[in-house]
């Protein structure tokens, strides 16, 4: 191993970026846990296929951690110094990109899925006849990308699979912006103007749409700007090591605000504990000496 110049090499545009997206996508990890822990505490009569999907989604987005933490430590750490490693593409790094999209892919189908079924009479297969194709392209390039990467791993990024990742993180954005419009539409298309309830349920689930596309798209949209003006960088790294995890946290909010949709005569009302857990919280309680107030302020905050 090569010893580090006294002078120094400002790694700030490259693995400097790739530690700092690191982070954000640990810190998104931690989100992403909670999450999880949230769905299946508040759902556990849900049906199996969906919780093995969110299993499914969570130890790749896990893996995609290790991945992505092995990945900084060789280059950062263990090869601290050695400039020509520095220049290659470990295998832990592309493997973290090929989880991500499948994680991504997953995500969207699962969202297809849903427009599928909002969708009635002619409009039925409309959405889905056209956004699943388009899914199945992405991920196409994504896998592309990856054994491109693999087969030449060099860095700066080669400008032909450079492109390839543009075209695949440019049609990812775009993806979740059209699924997003597509729920909206058929919400939309649902509310009547008499039934106050159902109305104030459907405003709801288009909110939480909206956000459904939002985040992944911004982040997918400044991945591929940051890849056209900074190609020979490693800059875009910080913002598209997080996408992953933003997929993961998008499918399992959708998950948890179920029941915050459907609450359409409560006020900021959110998914609560299990009433058996909740029963025995307030039981053991209810026998303090300060029994009236605790429970005055657990109503307020439920």
């Amino acid at each position: 191993m090569s010893i580090v110049a006294a002078a120094g090499v400002d790694l700030g545009l490259t693995w400097g970026s790739a530690l700092a997206g690191t982070f954000v996508t640990l810190v998104f990890y931690g989100v992403s846990i909670l999450q999880t822990f949230a769905y299946y505490l508040w759902y556990p009569k849900d049906r199996c296929y969906l919780k093995l999907l969110v299993a499914a989604i969570f130890v790749l987005d896990t893996a995609h951690k290790f991945m992505l933490c092995i990945s900084v430590w060789k280059y950062l750490v263990q090869n601290c110094g050695d400039y020509a490693y520095l220049a290659v593409a470990n295998v832990f790094e592309v493997v973290s990109l090929l989880i991500s999209s499948f994680v991504s892919f997953i995500v969207q189908t699962y969202f297809v899925w849903r427009i599928c079924f909002l969708s009635t009479g002619r409009f039925k297969w409309f959405f889905p006849s056209l956004l699943m194709p388009a899914v199945t392209a992405v991920l196409a390039l994504g896998i592309y990308t990856v054994v491109a990467e693999l087969i030449n791993p060099t860095i700066p990024i080669p400008r032909r699979i450079l492109q390839v990742a543009k075209a695949y993180n440019g049609g990812s954005a775009a993806i979740d912006i059209a699924i997003a419009i597509s729920l909206c539409t058929l919400l939309a298309m649902g509310r009547t103007g008499f039934n106050r309830s159902t109305d104030r349920m459907l405003f709801r689930l288009i909110v939480i749409s909206v956000n459904t596309g939002l985040w992944t798209a911004l982040f997918g949209l400044l991945t591929m700007v940051f890849m056209a003006v900074f190609p020979i960088d490693l800059v875009f790294t910080g913002v598209y090591n997080p996408l992953c995890t933003l997929y993961c946290n998008t499918l399992l909010a959708n998950l948890n605000l179920r029941e915050y949709a459907r609450g359409a005569d409560e006020v900021d009302s959110l998914p609560t504990m299990p009433s058996s857990i909740r029963y025995r919280s307030h039981s053991s309680q209810s026998k303090s000496t300060v029994g009236v107030e605790t429970k005055t302020a657990e109503s307020e905050h439920f």
